[in-house]
């Protein structure tokens, strides 16, 4: 236990860093965590419908069905080959 509250506080006394950030550096920050939000809410935007059939919360509409039944990997197709 002693040593455990020696751990946290060393980790919660941090020495003087003597750095400079300028307004630059914020904005390039600012701009990085902008930009990796911007891409997860595209990857989500186009991945929505996938990710809750996954899950099971939606099922496939008539169309993506219709499209898995004439694929040749998906069930058996009715048609002849030529």
């Amino acid at each position: 236990m002693k040593t455990l509250l020696v751990l946290c506080t060393l980790l919660l006394i941090a020495p003087s860093a003597h750095a400079y950030l300028d307004p630059g550096s914020g904005s390039a920050i600012l701009q990085g965590v902008l930009g990796a939000l911007a891409a997860i809410a595209l990857t989500l935007k186009l991945y929505w419908h996938r990710l809750l059939r996954f899950f099971g919360l939606r099922k496939p509409s008539e169309s993506e069905q219709a499209a898995d039944a004439d694929s040749p990997s998906g069930g058996e197709s009715d048609r002849q080959n030529p």
